[in-house]
């Protein structure tokens, strides 16, 4: 049976395995992307991992090594431009520099494209109209799926909700420019919070601040942008996932109310269907599975 290598590559771990043909995982495991960050050769970092794999696997028949990145990418999913929570990640030729290391292909694509492709293919919904993921999480993730394929835009920089500019806002950004949502409502904003602010652990933000006017508005925030993406492309159902998602006590009931204030009545508001994300930690390595198939049929 064909077998994948599989890394998710997200802002906090990197997360990788092999998993067969019929999406069985074989063999599952992580890292703290700060490795990657300290690493100077980026390609010998994931070369070794890679060969480390193959050296201990008893699968010998690897197929593809399919990577799910918190990067921008070219339209063609070759070249790596930026990766903003991820030290040294920018400007490489990534597919074909790593392809020379191996025998088999490199097939890249944006983590919250393929953690939206797992839920599709978890929650078993018709590849049909519009669906919408929005990943609360380190960063602001967003993907939307058109008939069972992935929307990229004109360069491959679609979706990139988290970096919209909110009205008035003057933060900069790590992305480079300021006035982006991610500056007012993101993992790192909370983290911020949690230690300057309400000197609690983050894990604890939502439980012992839930209510606080500071959080109110980073949901409000949240559920600003999400609502304009929704009144501009009319999608049947959103998944809603990410690491803030599914902290203790986030406000889910809350978040989705904020949402549907800021929509139209009837429509959309009364035709949307919400669904939260799984918070299954192999998501991404096994959803990247289902990319490459789609790529290589």
């Amino acid at each position: 049976m064909k077998s994948f290598i599989s890394f998710e590559v997200g802002g906090t771990n990197i997360r990788f395995g092999i998993v067969r043909e019929d999406l069985k995982l074989m063999s599952f495991d992580r890292l703290p992307t700060d490795r990657l960050s300290k690493a100077q050769n980026k390609i010998s970092f994931f070369s070794s991992i890679i060969r480390d794999l193959i050296k201990k696997s008893t699968v010998k028949n690897i197929t593809a090594v399919t990577f799910a990145l918190a990067s921008l990418m070219d339209r063609d999913r070759t070249y790596i431009y930026s990766s903003p929570m991820i030290d040294g990640f920018d400007n490489i030729a990534f597919k074909s520099e790593l392809e020379k290391e191996f025998s088999f292909p490199v097939i890249l694509e944006k983590d919250v494209n393929i953690l939206l492709l797992y839920e599709i293919y978890k929650n078993k919904l018709p590849l049909r109209g519009i669906i919408t993921g929005f990943f609360l999480g380190t960063g602001v993730g967003n993907s939307i799926s058109i008939d069972g394929k992935i929307y990229v835009g004109n360069s491959g920089a679609a979706c990139e909700l988290g970096h919209i500019p909110l009205y008035s806002n003057t933060e900069f950004c790590k992305c480079g420019k300021k006035g982006c949502v991610e500056t007012k409502a993101s993992g790192r904003v909370l983290e911020q919070f949690a230690s300057d602010f309400f000197h609690c652990p983050i894990k604890e933000i939502f439980k012992l601040h839930g209510e606080s006017p500071e959080i109110v508005e980073v949901i409000e925030c949240f559920a600003t942008a999400i609502a304009t993406e929704i009144g501009i492309i009319d999608p049947y159902c959103i998944i809603l996932g990410g690491g803030l998602i599914n902290m203790e006590n986030f406000p889910k009931e809350l978040l989705i109310s904020r949402i549907k204030s800021h929509l139209r009545i009837p429509y959309p508001r009364d035709s949307l269907e919400f669904l939260f994300a799984s918070s299954d930690a192999e998501a991404g390595v096994i959803g990247a599975v289902i990319h490459a198939q789609n790529i290589l049929h």
